[in-house]
């Protein structure tokens, strides 16, 4: 066994390492060589620095307001740990999820030893982690659709959102779907793998992987989410709503600071470029999306009206006082749970 293992740890992080170095690569790409190309970061900064006073005090409210909202998706899940411990839960795993290339499967596995830290049985902290996956997922793909009607009714140009929009609503409906009857019985959740068992796996072949086998995946699912989900999906729904869309408060602030809103940029505006970037952070090439993300949202800010140097401008202010805060509470939730094991180990030992 160890002589099988071995080779799979080694080809593992030689990927996680290629994926670095490619994710940097781009990176460093977009900031330095792409954007320069759309305006000058010296007029970009200026920009930053005339911002008024109480437009700065609003961005730092609307980070505050961030990092508050983002652990009440585990509150809504599960009430009884209280806001503490969701608090290092959640901001533990968006440090991982965003560190680490692909870091989605690590930060599952950091939730759960939080979880188990603080009382959660793990057949409560699957059904946790599987619902805020499931919300995540389903308003990530959701938003771009919904902006795109708002943008309809509005009278603006969809001609860059209508085929991305609808695919995604398709999945969104096909997704549901499947969810309901995966929830509703074990019955259920077996006929939606026989379905798609077959091509999944033909998917998974194209790109050399070996396919889970959906049985056992749905039917744990069913066996762990179906009760939370039956009697907590309201709660559920406006936690992860809140949490999806407080980023978007900070690029709200950000762009009015610059006065790019209510002129040129309205709010749906607004919200259909923050779903697209929303979209990409899903995946991620670079840590946090970080380039990639970024220059889909200043393109789409551009296309909307706004002039090169503002769409950077608002694009920094978000990545400082949305996702840098965020990552360095994250550091302070590992800190926060390092030193609770402490102290336990420290009473187990007196």
């Amino acid at each position: 066994m160890t002589d099988i293992a071995t080779p799979v740890k080694n080809k593992s992080r030689k990927k996680t390492i290629i994926t670095t170095i490619v994710g940097l690569v781009i990176m460093v790409a977009i900031f330095a060589v792409l954007f320069p190309h759309f305006a000058d970061y010296k007029q970009a900064l200026q920009q930053l620095a005339e911002m008024p006073s109480i437009w700065i005090a609003a961005l730092v409210l609307a980070g505050i307001i961030n990092i508050a909202v983002y652990p009440v998706t585990a509150l809504a899940a599960i009430p009884h740990i209280g806001y503490r411990a969701a608090f290092v839960e959640r901001q533990a795993g968006f440090l991982v999820s965003n560190i680490i290339p692909g870091g989605g499967a690590v930060a599952v596995g950091t939730q759960y030893g939080i979880l188990a830290r603080y009382g959660v049985s793990t057949a409560s902290a699957a059904a946790a982690v599987s619902a805020d996956a499931v919300w995540t997922y389903l308003l990530t793909l959701g938003f771009p659709s919904i902006a795109v009607v708002l943008l309809v009714i509005e009278g603006r140009s969809t001609a860059g959102f209508a085929l991305a929009a609808g695919i995604g609503l398709a999945v969104v409906i096909v997704s549901l779907i499947v969810i309901i009857m995966t929830l509703r019985s074990e019955e259920g959740a077996l006929r939606i793998a026989r379905f798609a068992q077959r091509p999944v796996s033909a998917v998974y072949r194209r790109f050399k992987r070996n396919a889970p086998d959906l049985s056992s995946v749905l039917l744990e699912f069913h066996q762990h989410a179906s009760a939370m989900v039956a009697t907590r999906w309201r709660q559920l729904t406006i936690t992860n709503l809140a949490a999806q869309l407080t980023p978007m408060l900070v690029l709200w602030c950000a762009l009015a600071g610059l006065g790019a809103y209510p002129d040129p940029l309205t709010l749906v505006e607004i919200f259909a470029a923050y779903s697209v970037a929303l979209l990409l952070t899903s995946f991620p090439i670079t840590p946090g999306g970080l380039g990639t993300v970024d220059a889909a949202l200043v393109a789409l800010l551009v296309a909307f009206g706004v002039d090169s140097s503002t769409a950077i401008a608002a694009d920094l202010v978000w990545r400082i006082v949305w996702f840098l805060p965020q990552l360095l509470v994250g550091l302070g939730a590992m800190g926060l749970y390092w030193w609770d094991r402490r102290k336990d180990a420290d009473r187990v030992l007196v």
